[in-house]
């Protein structure tokens, strides 16, 4: 790709030509004021180019930073598609230099002032004025924003607070392999691990890396990690207050739904529905209403699930093994309740029938078993039409049975009511959502 120089222009040209001595570009851009612009003519007077190889933007006030970053941003957007862009940054006042500078932080451009060779010793003015002809020196310089990965750090933090973790381990990734800093690079590489224990988790695993629990991996990889650097420590308080208090708590939730080796118990089930709920609002938060709905209907189900298993009615075997809820019928039948005993005998045209011990039951039926327990939120449910036709939105919509898009209040209304009777079944629910909730950057 050909290469473009964009030069400031100050009070003296003889830096402007060095410059383009030594880059020989392609194309040429100067930057100039009313009072500079007679340098930008000396300057074209040493070289042969003709006007389709330079282009001229004045400032009218270059004491302006608004207007210099403005008129550089211009300049830098024209020629970034044809050519490599190099900013030279040595003439003009210094709202014209800190404009260009911040226009280009980010667009990839390289940098460069011409200095002295030979330190104070090239100077006029003792040493503290401009370069003495003679003396310069190109002396390069990194984009700050490039060389610190502001970009991706910044994006793969926003990503991660939307809950797009693919991008967010991305831009991350990318943080880690342009970084020079080791400090910084530790801290890329921390989230990188961060954002997929939580992708993991909000797909509803268990398990991550060689098979480890997600509490066992994020107290032992990401949190000790975090302590043991004073580093990431000051970095995450400062760019997060409250991130490692959230990633403690989550710690705690996690230790209560995941048991040993990522198998489930009975008195583990009540813990998947805070983290289910949280997950629909997170989805909610994306403006995604109708995988929410389909969240929020789930809920729902093991709202009843939850409820038959405190009972002792959901067959352990078959829970742990294939993570699949069926009705334990010795349990049923070694039970003292004749009302219960008799309506899961009259299920058999409902029933999905796995095996001789076990049954699974539709959701309304569900509530109908419990509400044999004199369930007060399951005889509520039953009950409740307005909640059933809360649901029905969810049975019309494109991701159940019908074409239909599922708006924000229909999502919003329906979370609101899942989340009602989730404290018949789990008085101390809320509790544990925000136990459950994933931690944020500061934004």
């Amino acid at each position: 790709m050909q290469k473009a120089l964009v030069l400031s222009v100050g009070g003296s040209s003889e830096p402007l030509i060095y410059s383009i001595k030594t880059y020989k570009p392609n194309f040429i851009y100067f930057l100039h004021s009313k009072d500079t612009r007679e340098h930008v003519d000396i300057t074209l007077k040493e070289f042969d180019y003709d006007s389709s190889q330079y282009l001229l933007k004045e400032l009218k006030n270059p004491q302006s930073l608004e207007e210099s970053f403005s008129k550089s941003r211009e300049i830098i957007s024209s020629l970034k598609k044809d050519y490599d862009v190099h900013v030279d940054f040595t003439g003009g006042t210094k709202p014209m230099v800190a404009g260009l500078v911040l226009a280009a932080i980010g667009e990839e451009c390289k940098y460069s002032y011409v200095g002295s060779n030979k330190g104070r010793e090239g100077r006029d003015k003792d040493g503290v004025g401009v370069v003495v002809n003679g003396f310069e020196e190109i002396i390069s310089q990194k984009d700050p924003y490039d060389l610190y990965a502001v970009v991706e750090f910044n994006r793969g933090m926003d990503f991660f607070n939307k809950y797009q973790f693919t991008a967010a381990k991305s831009n991350f990734s990318a943080a880690s392999e342009k970084l020079e800093d080791e400090n910084l690079k530790e801290l890329a590489n921390l989230y990188v691990n961060l954002v997929e224990l939580y992708d993991v988790w909000d797909k509803f695993n268990n398990l991550i890396a060689d098979k480890k629990t997600l509490n066992r991996y994020l107290e032992n990889q990401i949190l000790k990690k975090i302590n043991d650097s004073e580093n990431i420590r000051n970095t995450l308080e400062d760019e997060a207050p409250g991130f490692l208090s959230q990633i403690e708590a989550n710690i705690e939730f996690l230790k209560l739904k995941i048991s040993r080796k990522g198998s489930i118990n009975l008195k583990n089930v009540k813990y998947y529905l805070p983290d289910l709920l949280n997950n629909a609002s997170r989805r909610i938060e994306e403006g995604k209403y109708d995988d929410a709905v389909a969240r929020l209907y789930r809920a729902t189900e093991l709202i009843a699930q939850t409820g038959l298993a405190k009972e002792g009615f959901i067959e352990l075997g078959r829970l742990k093994s294939w993570k699949i809820f069926y009705i334990d019928l010795n349990a049923v039948e070694q039970c003292d309740n004749e009302e219960v005993i008799d309506y899961v005998k009259s299920l058999n045209e409902y029933i999905y029938r796995e095996s001789n011990t076990g049954i699974g039951i539709p959701l309304r039926k569900s509530f109908i078993l419990l509400d044999k327990f004199n369930c007060d939120y399951a005889t509520d449910y039953l009950n409740d039409s307005d909640f059933s036709k809360k649901l029905s939105n969810r049975n019309n919509s494109i991701l159940a049975h019908g074409l239909n898009p599922i708006s924000k209040e229909d999502a919003e209304n329906l979370f609101e009511s899942v989340l009602k009777y989730s404290i018949g079944v789990f008085p101390e629910i809320e509790k544990y959502m925000e136990m459950a909730k994933f931690p944020k950057f500061k934004e």
